[in-house]
């Protein structure tokens, strides 16, 4: 049935007037109509649309399937669908979607009428999640649920109701009266149904009685709701017996609670939403020293007086308040004013019906002080291990590093002895600075020995006085004028400060050393005090970490406010090679050589710095007034130039392949036969033997197998008469006594020097 077109003006006004978009199309399948309508729905201009079959902008699919529709209209089929309609803009929009049969002037044509359903559509969807949702939440509750509209009638129940009472949903739907409770609440639910649907929340406790004559204790609450555009009334029944024999127990346990919470050995304090206490222990009382009024009656914690912590407590509490356990630690004050320090855990409960906080304290200041007191013993004890074993490592490097410079600088000696030599002033003088750079080389040995192990030097009484003048002459030519030396002696006279037992040169050397890195610390302006003190003195030694208490020392003191030092330097300081000095101004073993020259000296340093604040270094030696012989030394022998041969039978003892090399070489140029032995076993061996002739035996101490201490024994056992030169990188552990006890004639000390040793072979073998 084609729909007849009304009069012109009608037909015109209905058109023009339409909300739904309106598109006529004639038997060519062109577009000779569209309303206001559809050019608002579709976006597009009249123009655009009159005259074609459909905009050519659209996909090719989405043509074909609407054309199909404008075929079929025009042979007299309707086709009404629900489609989704694309807009020239890529946008799109729901729609309902009716194509038409229409005759206009006589003629078939086809009208499509478009509606945007997208609201529509949007509401649909919200109310059928809005059903979803209500259904899953209302299946779900673990609460029995029962929902009545105005006349009291039963709508729906779920579950947890249908398993609570036994009866089954089909069975209760539009019952209008109460089923699952006691006949004598009938009246008094009726009425809370009245109240809720004015408006109100209603709350009945009750009994829900099963249809086996069980029962449960029930809370319930009527609450109301707008179902389906209808006022309705949702009751929500839960389980309260296990909740009201719980209340039985609680006040049982009252007591019981209240027995435990005064015996606590800890300090108890219960603190409402406010932070007010509520109750208190008389273990809170001893350890705070308030008494219980006093703490009842404070506005929060009387322990607390820092601010920002009474400000952290409280965001604490707020926290507990909602369900959160708390474990911290808080610095707090007796009432006498003296330091509290203490553990807290903080128990969310419930006292009276409302939220509280139990503050179960427990004061941990001793404990806190023997965990840093432990803490420190270990610091010290791995910054000892550390330094024992840079001292090892240093020591090793050391009598490496005087092996190979044993043969160079006798090499050089050697060349230099040589008639060429003489004769070639170029020679000479290139010989003369590779000297120079191996005697350089001998000294950085000596500062790693001196940190290690260090060399004895010659050691007397020294007076402060003598000590101070000394260093204050070497210091001011190093020091620019910018910057001040003040000398001070706070012990009353210097003269009054005790003598102590140094060797004079190395003394020099740790002042001197500190005042250099202090005038480096200072820069360009400054000043630098030196401080002699006699004193007890308490805290750790600052390279050693040793224990210092009770001990009365001679303090020497080098004070600087220049930059300070930072606390990652300080552990560090006295390593060897370390330094935070540019490239080219520090070799990084001054304050290691301090290290070692102080504590052979029986000493201890002490160091007091903070960045930008300056720096104390502090030299600790032990007070002596005992008068002691020096240290015996020998002097070394000036070289000759021109000696006769030396000659003899000599028994060498070097596991260095180096060192033996060079010393081969050296004593046969001077004359003698040189029998080599590596190892010291073989030479004990050799020297048992009555056929073998020595006129010497030269050793080295240190060997694997057995050291030369005990060859030089083991030949006086058997060769009584032999003179024994015994060598050495570090001769600090052999004193004279024991050289003595071993048969060893003479002691030189790595690295060797040809000047010092001819002399003492010619005197040993009665030949000088």
């Amino acid at each position: 049935m084609r729909t007849q077109v009304p009069t012109g003006g009608q037909y015109r006004a209905i058109f023009e007037g339409s909300q739904d978009g309106l598109f006529l199309w004639n038997e060519q399948l062109r577009i000779v109509d569209v309303n206001p309508a559809g050019l608002a729905l579709y976006g597009y201009r009249r123009e655009d649309l009159i005259g074609n079959t459909y905009p050519s902008t659209m996909p090719e699919g989405y043509v074909r399937e609407r054309v199909d529709m404008i075929r079929r209209a025009l042979a007299g089929q309707t086709t009404h669908i629900e489609t989704t309609v694309l807009r020239p803009n890529g946008s799109s929009f729901e729609a309902d979607l009716r194509v038409m049969p229409f005759v206009q002037d006589g003629r078939p044509h086809a009208l499509a009428v478009l509606r945007d359903i997208g609201e529509r559509r949007q509401r649909e969807r919200e109310l059928l999640a809005s059903e979803e949702q209500y259904r899953t939440i209302f299946n779900a509750s673990l609460d029995a649920m029962v929902l009545r509209d105005a006349d009291f009638s039963i709508v729906d129940v779920n579950a947890t109701y249908e398993a609570w009472t036994g009866l089954r949903r089909a069975e209760v739907l539009g019952e209008a009266r109460v089923l699952a409770n006691p006949p004598e609440v009938a009246a008094e639910i009726r009425a809370l149904h009245q109240q809720a649907l004015a408006g109100a929340t209603v709350r009945l406790e009750t009994q829900l009685r099963r249809r086996d004559g069980s029962y449960y204790e029930l809370e319930l609450r009527g609450v109301p709701i707008q179902h389906r555009g209808q006022p309705h009334v949702l009751y929500i029944g839960r389980d309260i017996t296990q909740a009201k024999r719980a209340e039985q127990a609680r006040r049982a346990s009252e007591e019981q609670y209240r027995a435990i919470f005064h015996a606590s050995a800890d300090a108890l304090v219960l603190r409402d939403a406010r932070f007010r206490a509520v109750e208190v222990n008389p273990a809170y009382l001893a350890m705070s020293g308030y008494a219980r009024e006093e703490v009842m009656d404070a506005d929060g914690s009387l322990t607390v007086a820092d601010e920002d912590a009474r400000t952290r407590l409280r965001a604490d509490h707020l926290e507990a308040l909602a369900g959160k356990e708390l474990r911290f630690e808080i610095a707090g004050r007796h009432k006498d004013g003296s330091a509290l320090q203490v553990e807290v855990r903080a128990t969310p409960m419930t006292y009276g019906g409302e939220p509280h906080v139990l503050y179960a304290l427990r004061d941990i200041s001793e404990r806190l002080a023997a965990e840093q007191r432990r803490a420190e013993l270990e610091r010290q004890l791995r910054q000892a291990q550390k330094m024992e074993a840079i001292g090892q490592l240093t020591g090793g490097l050391a009598h490496d590093f005087n092996n190979i410079l044993t043969s160079v600088l006798g090499y050089i000696d050697m060349a230099r002895e040589r008639p060429a030599t003489e004769a070639d002033p170029a020679l000479a003088r290139d010989l003369g600075q590779a000297r120079l750079a191996a005697e350089r080389a001998r000294e950085h040995v000596a500062q790693l020995l001196a940190f290690s192990r260090p060399r004895r030097g010659e050691r007397r009484l020294l007076s402060a006085a003598h000590i101070l003048a000394d260093v204050l002459h070497l210091l001011r030519p190093n020091l620019p004028s910018s910057v001040a030396v003040e000398a001070d002696t706070t012990c009353g006279s210097i003269a009054d400060v005790p003598a102590v037992l140094a060797d004079p040169v190395q003394f020099q050397q740790v002042l001197l050393n500190l005042c250099l890195n202090a005038r480096d610390a200072i820069g360009e302006h400054g000043t630098l005090r030196l401080r002699i003190t006699q004193r007890a003195v308490r805290g750790h030694c600052a390279s050693c970490s040793h224990a210092l208490h009770g001990v009365r020392w001679v303090c020497f003191e080098v004070e600087d406010n220049g930059r300070g030092i930072a606390p990652e330097v300080v552990d560090r300081m006295f390593e060897p090679f370390f330094t935070t000095k540019e490239v080219g101004r520090g070799t990084g073993m001054g304050l290691a050589m301090v290290h070692g020259i102080v504590h052979d000296h029986g000493g201890h340093l002490q160091v007091t710095t903070s960045p930008g604040a300056g720096s104390t270094f502090r030299v600790l030696l032990p007070v002596t007034a005992d008068e002691c012989d020096a240290a015996s030394g020998a002097a070394r022998p000036a070289a000759a130039l021109a000696v006769p041969k030396l000659h003899g039978r000599v028994l060498l003892v070097e596991d260095e392949a180096i060192v033996s090399g060079f010393m081969q070489d050296l004593l046969r140029a001077w004359g003698l036969e040189v029998v080599l032995q590596t190892d010291p076993l073989a030479a004990a061996r050799q020297l048992a033997v009555p056929q073998e002739s020595f006129a010497l035996l030269l050793t080295d101490h240190t060997m694997p197998g057995m050291t030369g201490l005990a060859l030089a024994r083991h030949a006086r056992a058997h060769r009584p008469s032999l003179p024994v030169l015994l060598y050495t990188g570090n001769a600090v552990d052999l004193s004279e006594k024991d050289l003595s006890e071993h048969g060893v004639s003479s002691l030189l000390l790595k690295p060797i020097e040809c000047a010092v040793l001819r002399p003492l072979l010619a005197k040993l073998l009665g030949q000088g």
